[in-house]
């Protein structure tokens, strides 16, 4: 795909604590460690579950590299990420600073949370500042208190922002499920910015009872959960009449992967045909309406859902690399490219690797 506008849609940048303390008042330093530190340990623990240690190699910077992209410095520096995104043939990245993201604030008080959110997101910022127009965090939402995340979203939209995150699983963190109507202001708000929603692959309480008692060494019965999980996410924003109250709200599933999601829209389709959702005034368009108008989803490979591309959408399919990830194809991207699309249109092909995230995020 040499010459060709190649954009990833999901890459990853490590954001850390110190950088976040820079910009955080000194008055939440120290409660802002012990909810980072309780959160680190309840997610050991909950990795140990009852299957032993859990399996971390090759995440460590000073261990051997288990894939190519592991423990390289563009995680963390701006520098060394421009030079490795030029290196596999990459204009810009969406980078998503972390899956979790502000589940570690939570617990902070007396004004602590939102300044923990602001200071994550201009921490993010500062990364961004080397290249703003190649390097595109994806900024964190609070969304405990609605009035937070307005304020919020205001404040990163004059920034210049050009993506958003929320929880994938709101109810696991305490929250309200998205259709609740106590976030009509914050989607209002949102849709009127134009920044896309991200929900990024992630585990929920479900998930984790799986990982306890994965007796795989890698985990690999937990591993290959999470995607197909993602469908809960779907149904609630499509099936709830969400995305029809709010038309221009646009959410995009992060490392969902393409070919299980045609079998997931039909099915929506087939029970809003069979189950008699039009008439009891659910939805006024057949759910996979809802997912052409404003979904999309992001893979790193998968020839089965490139095959099956009408069928999602050309315009909803985002390439990513997942840079410095397992799944990622970094360095190799040029020729994972060109293999995927082999046969698919050049036209067609430039909106997935490109095109659809320049129109989404605005490049």
């Amino acid at each position: 795909m040499a010459g060709e506008r190649i954009i990833s849609a999901d890459s990853h940048v490590a954001i850390r604590d110190e950088a976040v303390l820079a910009f955080l008042p000194a008055k939440h330093h120290e409660e802002f460690r012990r909810c980072r530190a309780e959160l680190a340990a309840a997610y050991a623990k909950r990795a140990r579950g009852k299957a032993g240690p859990a399996n971390t190699a090759g995440t460590n910077p000073s261990q051997e590299a288990r894939w190519k992209a592991a423990g390289r410095r563009g995680e963390w520096d701006p520098v060394a990420r421009l030079a490795d995104m030029d290196l596999d043939g990459v204009e810009a990245e969406v980078l998503y600073c972390e899956v979790g993201a502000g589940a570690s604030f939570f617990g902070l008080r007396d004004g602590g949370r939102e300044a923990a959110f602001q200071a994550f997101s201009n921490a993010a910022l500062d990364f961004a500042s080397r290249d703003p127009k190649r390097l595109l965090p994806v900024y964190p939402v609070p969304v405990v208190e609605v009035d937070e995340g307005v304020r919020e979203v205001e404040r990163l939209a004059a920034a210049g922002a050009r993506a958003l995150m929320v929880p994938l699983y709101p109810t696991d963190l305490g929250l309200a499920p998205y259709w609740d109507r106590r976030y009509d202001p914050l989607w209002s708000l949102i849709q009127e910015t134009g920044i896309p929603i991200s929900q990024h692959v992630n585990s929920n309480s479900r998930l984790m009872e799986v990982l306890a008692i994965d007796p795989t060494p890698a985990r690999g019965i937990f591993q290959s959960l999470p995607p197909l999980y993602m469908s809960e996410s779907i149904a609630s924003w499509i099936v709830s009449g969400t995305l029809a109250r709010f038309p221009g709200l646009r959410v995009v599933f992060v490392e969902a992967g393409l070919g299980w999601l045609p079998f997931f829209l039909d099915r929506l389709d087939r029970m809003y045909r069979r189950h008699g959702w039009s008439q009891m005034d659910m939805l006024a368009e057949k759910p996979s309406f809802y997912w052409h108008r404003q979904m999309a989803a992001t893979f790193e490979e998968d020839e089965f859902g490139v095959e099956n591309r009408h069928r999602l959408g050309v315009d909803n399919l985002l390439w990513a690399t997942d840079y410095p990830h397992p799944d990622s194809t970094w360095p190799e991207s040029q020729k994972v490219l060109e293999t995927h699309l082999r046969g698919v249109p050049v036209e067609e092909a430039r909106q997935i690797i490109g095109g659809n995230a320049a129109r989404l995020y605005r490049l």
